[in-house]
Parts: structure tokens; sequence; C-alpha cells
């Protein structure tokens, strides 16, 4: 650095020095107003929300469901395993209740609910049609259940879509008036299920994609409770036990305090909402937070044991002009990694990990260049034990930590052959492992198997068609067109190749309806459960059935014109692995198919076909932005190191390991997925540190203090390796804290985030130097010494 650089930085850390109380009380002044923010946070726990805004896709979608009113559903399950299964008085019975009590919720819409108790049977009557109710009275006599049994049975419309084909389970399905408020409905719906009046042999269950998404805004805030508190209960301990000094967590906890409060008071301030991903924000933060200050603090304590006479203040700035390098360019480069996730993703929630995680990062490189070394000048911490203490011949430091780490510095300088010969066999393991990972998400996945809203979705979609809906929306080219019997029959046939399809249990459409007008027409005959072959005999139906039922009864299923039509497809399983053939082959019979043998155009819609959309986007957006994390981090090395070479040694232990993580998930089972998508660009940003670090000491020891590898390997593990080792265990409990996490996603990003940190840092304290003494690259300068040096436990 030129003297000019050098002579503006100790200015201003004079002035910062001078001023110490007015520095802390801005630092505290940016956290009260950014912090104010916070309790305006909204959530959106949507699968939707993984989409822009702005993707064709998702604006279908929401105009479909504006135009048929579909919404995503609560589905309440009712469980009787016995011979008559749900048609006995008593279940019956059970459903009324249900029926009647879920349609007196509020939040719930009583025009939409579903259940056997809504629907209506289709008969023959003397004037043509008659449309009644399966029951309308209580109790009901065991002839009468039997009646209704086979009536149910009789309409495909219902068998699987409503009851069970073996009669073992029904449906009460409502849709919600205000999605937002879909958690405080479904926690409403587990109480009425706790108080509903069930009997022998019956089980209730609350699942529907309306449930999952609701009851997970409420799921990730109890997470969020228990986690939170961990991850700053560990990182104190940490920080304590680096220098076992109260005055250092004080510090600490400022920056900590303003880092969080930066981050998500401007993400909140910027009207982001809380996605289902975002718990992992605040404790990636407090865990990269941290880092800088211990190595802040390492470097206060060596300034003290070398100039013991010094002035508090000359203490202090001496400190930052050895740290503001390192500190900001690990600040750089982590923001750079979590940059690389928001220029490169498509999806909103990972935007926002990378941007708001960035400011963040932003924020605590201001908190430790100004704020952090005010707070040295009025506590005026005084070195412990725990600290390094430096000997005149720059032996190892006087603490039994630095001790052993002096003795792993010694081994690297004398067996640096040997450790890059065991990196490279690890690595074309890793390679070969990695190429098994797999993509894959399921929005139930975001709970663990023993919530009751998991063990719901499994039974339900085990009993009947299935939860996860695909619709596809028919369109004419004309007003009445699909009441054209050849219309309807291309639909008819859509419906045939869809329930053929694997994992599509059962459809429905306008169809089912008419071919069931026509055999009860018909007197019965099941041979007349068929589209009739006349436009206006099927017009006339939808009129009769209209003047004896409801007339809003086809108000999701087709328009008021008849040329717009949804056809839905019940799926029993959300796994993009598992209907992601099922998509593509359905898109490939629309094009080759349906729309070349009629003038009817069809548009995939619907829960499946949006998740199928934006997780098909996630690996491409995944290692896009690691690419562009570790680009940007590498330029931003080499530009600070003045050589490309030195930017490779930086980002190669990063690279080795992402590359190791990905060779842990292939071979655990672990998929790519929503949390452990993140865990790349993230793992990259932050344990990039750890290289440039190591880097940066080599060329002050190696090209400025012209030491032999020994003798800069010595003091480098002694001193900068310490510090190190605390910032690694602080990152690796930080994100080690989400395997506590009750949310699977983050459970799983925590435990790679985890395994990364624990590769970076080994590789960085071993193969950069191990590199370092075969390579001798040029922008360290060194020439080997012959003096050699030996560490001692005294």
């Amino acid at each position: 650095m030129s003297n000019y650089w050098h002579s503006i930085l100790e200015k201003i850390f004079l002035t910062v020095t001078a001023f110490p109380r007015l520095m802390i009380l801005i630092g505290i002044a940016v956290i009260i107003a950014t912090g104010s923010f916070i309790p305006g946070i909204t959530k959106d726990t949507s699968a939707e929300s993984f989409l822009s805004p702005d993707e064709p896709t998702l604006i279908y979608r929401n105009k479909i469901k504006e135009q048929f009113g579909l919404k995503d559903p609560m589905v309440i399950a009712v469980f009787r395993e016995s011979a008559t299964g749900v048609f006995n008085p008593d279940t019956l019975q059970l459903v009324s209740w249900l029926t009647d009590e879920v349609a007196a919720m509020p939040g719930i819409d009583p025009e939409t609910i579903t259940s056997l108790a809504t629907e209506d049977n289709i008969v023959a009557s003397d004037d043509g049609m008659l449309i009644e109710s399966f029951f309308d009275h209580h109790p009901l006599s065991l002839d009468e259940v039997d009646s209704i049994r086979e009536n149910v049975m009789d309409l495909p419309l219902y068998v699987g879509n409503l009851v069970a084909k073996d009669a073992s389970a029904t449906l009460i399905i409502a849709e919600v008036i205000d999605e937002k408020n879909a958690d405080d409905i479904y926690e409403g719906l587990m109480r009425l299920v706790d108080r509903a009046p069930i009997n022998a042999g019956e089980t209730i269950h609350v699942a529907g994609p309306g449930a999952v998404s609701g009851y997970l805004s409420s799921y990730i805030d109890k997470d969020a409770m228990v986690l939170f508190p961990v991850t700053g209960v560990l990182v104190t301990l940490v920080i304590f036990l680096a220098y076992l000094s109260w005055r250092f967590v004080m510090l600490s906890t400022l920056i900590l305090l303003g880092t969080v409060a930066v981050a998500l008071g401007t993400m909140v301030g910027m009207g982001v909402p809380f996605y289902v991903i975002s718990n992992a924000l605040p404790v990636a933060l407090v865990a990269i937070a941290v880092a800088d200050s211990i190595h802040i603090m390492g470097q206060y304590y060596q300034e003290q044991e070398k100039n013991p006479a010094a002035t508090q203040q000359r203490l202090v700035v001496d400190t930052m002009l050895n740290m503001w390098r390192p500190v900001t360019f690990t600040s750089l480069t982590t923001i750079a990694g979590f940059l690389g996730i928001y220029f490169s993703s498509l999806m909103p929630p990972m935007e926002a990990i990378g941007l708001y995680c960035a400011i963040g990062v932003a924020a605590a490189l201001f908190y430790s260049l100004f704020v952090f070394p005010a707070g040295l000048m009025i506590l005026q911490p005084r070195r412990k034990r725990a600290s390094t203490k430096l000997s005149e011949n720059n032996s190892a430091g006087s603490d039994w930590m630095s001790r052993r780490l002096a003795s792993l510095g010694i081994f690297v300088a004398r067996k640096s052959a040997l450790i890059l010969g065991v990196a490279a066999s690890f690595t074309v393991l890793a390679v070969g492992a990695a190429l098994f990972l797999k993509v894959d998400e399921a929005w139930i996945s975001n709970f663990k198997e023993k919530e009751p809203i998991y063990i719901a979705d499994t039974a339900i979609n085990a009993k009947m068609d299935g939860t996860y809906y695909l619709d596809i929306v028919v369109e004419a080219p004309e007003i009445d067109g699909l009441l054209e019997p050849s219309a309807l029959e291309n639909i008819a046939l859509l419906q045939e190749f869809l329930e053929s399809s694997a994992n599509i249990q059962g459809s429905t459409s306008i169809v089912d309806y008419i071919k069931q007008m026509n055999k009860s027409i018909n007197g019965g005959d099941e041979s007349a459960y068929v589209i009739p072959n006349n436009s206006d005999l099927i017009a006339q139906y939808f009129l009769l059935y209209s003047a004896s039922g409801s007339p809003t009864e086809f108000n999701d299923k087709v328009d008021y014109d008849y040329r717009v039509a949804v056809v839905r497809a019940n799926l029993n399983t959300g796994y993009y692995s598992d209907n992601k053939e099922v998509v593509e082959k359905i898109k490939r019979y629309i094009t080759t198919e349906f729309e070349s043998n009629s003038e009817l155009k069809a548009t995939m819609s619907g829960q499946v076909t949006v998740n199928n959309e934006w997780i098909s986007e996630l690996a491409a957006s995944h290692f896009q932005g690691l690419a562009l994390a570790l680009f940007a981090i590498w330029v931003i090395a080499s530009v600070s190191f003045r050589s490309t070479v030195a930017g490779l040694y930086t980002v190669l232990p990063v690279g080795l390991s992402v590359l190791l993580v990905y060779a842990v998930m292939a071979m655990s089972g672990i998929w790519l997925g929503v949390g452990t998508s993140m865990f790349a660009a993230i793992a990259v940003g932050v344990g990039v540190d750890f290289g440039i670090h190591i880097v940066d000491r080599l060329k002050i020891l190696l090209q400025d203090q012209q030491l032999s590898f020994e003798q800069a390997f010595l003091k480098l593990f002694s001193h900068t390796g310490r510090a190190l080792f605390f910032n690694f265990v602080a990152l690796f409990l930080g994100f080690g804290a989400l395997m506590v996490s009750e949310v699977p996603p983050l459970n799983r990003f925590g435990i790679l985030v985890a395994v990364a940190v624990l590769t970076s840092f080994v590789a960085a304290m071993l193969i950069i130097p191990a590199m370092a003494k075969v390579f001798r690259p040029k922008f360290l300068s060194a020439e080997e010494k012959p003096k050699k040096l030996v560490a001692t436990d005294a």
C-alpha cells in the first residue's frame, strides 16, 4: 500500500478513535432506525412465491383462478375403516356437522364448500331431470344410508374425488375468502377437529394445498422462536471462548445487532415478504458478522504485545491499519457470493436472500471498520491468556491451541506433497459421486414426517384421487363452442389420456356432468353414460340443471358463454421428480394430438404446472449463481492481490468444498431443492474468507518479512490460524444451529453449509500453504531459508 493511502486511512481511523462515543451512537441509531421496520414484516409461504410476478405461467394461472374462482382449498377428510365405511348414520351425521361448522367459520366461503352434505344427486323425473341433495335430514335410517351409498357410488364424478373408491373416506373441501388468512383458518380447523363429535373407528385429517401453505406460515414462526435464540447462544459462546472477554462479547453483539437490523429492516421497508426459506437469512448473517471482529480482536491483542507502552488510540489505529485490507476484501467477496444468488436467480425468495444478505454483510463491514474500533477505545479490553503471545523469534504463541496449530504448520511444511496428493484423490472421488446429484422438491416436504399435516397429506392421497391439482384450460374459437359434441368428445379423450398417466388418479370437467345428466334422463341406463350427439340437447341439459339445482354449480368449470372450460386432474403426489415426466407428456399430447385434431386450444395451469415451472428453473439458476459467485470472488481476489494466480488460490478451497457437498448430497439422498439450492453460493461467500486471510498473511510473511516457509507457516498457523479457527467455529455452529430447525429444507441447508464451511477451513489451512510450498508461485516471491524451527510446549 502506498504511503498516500496509508496516510489517508490513518487519518480516517484517527478521526474514528477521536470521537468513539459519537460513532457508537451512530451505530445504535442505525439499529433503531432500521430495526423499527421489522415489526411490520409480512409473510408469503406459497409455492407461487418462487415465480417472478411477471412470469407468464403465474400470470395465466392467476387469471384463471380469478375467472373461475379457483383457489387452493382446505381439505378435511373423515376416515372410517369398516364394512360400510363412511356410509353409516353416525359418520354421515359427523360429515354434516363438520360441513355446517366449517361454513360458519370466518374466512371460509360457505358457497364453495363441497361435501356429501352439500352435493346433489342427478336423477330422472317426470319433468325430465331432478337435482336433489343426497340427504337433508337427521337421523338417517339404515335403509336411507344404503340408498345414499348407492346414489353416490353410482356417480363417477364423486368416486375418488369426494368419496374413496372403497368408501373408507370422504372429503369436505372448503375455500378461503382471502388466502393471506390461510394460517389462521388452518389453526381454526384443527381446533374444530379437536371438539368434533368423533365416533369409534373414525379419524379426521386436515390437509390440502391451502392448508399446507397456510400452516407453513405459523410453522416457520414457531421454528424461528427456537432457531434464533439457539443461534445467538452458540455464536455468543464462541465469541466469549475466542478471547475470554465479555467486553469483546459486548462489541461483537453490537455488530450482530447492526447487521441483522439493517438487513431485515431494509427488506421489510422495501415491502419484501418473509418467505419459507427466509429463516436462513438472520442465521446466516449472525454467523458471518462475527468473523471480522474475531480477526480484529486478535490483531489488537498482538499490537498490545508488540507495543505495551503505546496509547490506546495508537493501539486501535495500528490494529485497523493492519486489518482493514483483509476485513474489507473478505466482506467484498462474501457480498459477491450473495450477489451471485441475486443476479442469477429468477425466484423472488432467492433474490431476497442474495440481496439482503449482501446488504447485511455491507452493514457488518461498516460496523467492523468504524463502530468496533470506537468500542475498543471506550472499553479498552486487556489481553487474556487465550490470546496469542508473540515471542521475539516468531515461535508459537503461549496458549495450548496456538502451540497445537503451530505443530500443524510444521507438518504442512514438511508434508506438502502428501497433502496435495490426498486432496487430489478426494477431488476425483467427489466428482464421481456428484454426478448422481438429483433435483427434486415437494411443498409438503417443508414439514417433518411427524407433523399432523404431513400425516394427513399422506393418508388422504393414499385413499383419494389426490389433493394436488393440474388444470388444463380449454378454449373454443366461438361462443357456445363447448356445447358442440365434437368439442366435448375431444375433452373426454383428453381426460382419458390424463387418467392413463402416472400419478393422475382422476379428473373432472363439464363432460362428467353431461354424461351423468344424459344417463339420468335415460332412466339410469349405463349405456347412456355418453355425450349426446346433439348440441341443442346438451344446452337443454344445462338449462334443466340450473332450473332444478344451483345456478352457480358450473362456475368453476365453464364460463357463462360456454367458450372456456377447466379440466382438473388430481394427482396423489406433489414431488417434482414424480410429476416432471407427467407434465411433459401432457404438453406433448396437447400439441400433437389435442390441438392438431380440433379447433380447441389448451393451456396447462394449476398448482402442479406452476411448481414444475419454477423447480425446473432451480438447477439452472443454482449453477449460474455458483458460477457467477466464483467468478466475482476470483476477480475481487485477483485485483486485491494483483495476481490472477492468487485469485485462483483463494477460490480453490471453496470450490473444493462445494464439490464435496455435492458428493455428500448425492450419496446421502439429499436432493437439490428450495433450501439446499442456496448452500453453494452462500458457502462460497462465507468460506472464501479463510482463503483470503491465508493468502494475505502468506504474502506478508513470505514476501514482506522474507521468512522461510517453516517460519512463515509456524507464525501463520499459530496466530492467523487461531483466529480463523474461531471464525470457522462461529460459522459452523451458526449454520449448524439450523440442524435444530423443524423445517426440513432449512435443516438440510444448515447441514450442507456447515460441511462446506468445515471443508473450506481445512482446505484453506492445508491446501493453500501446501501449494505455496510445492509450486512457489510468483505472487508470493518467497525463497526457502535454511533455518528450521520446532514448536514446543514451553
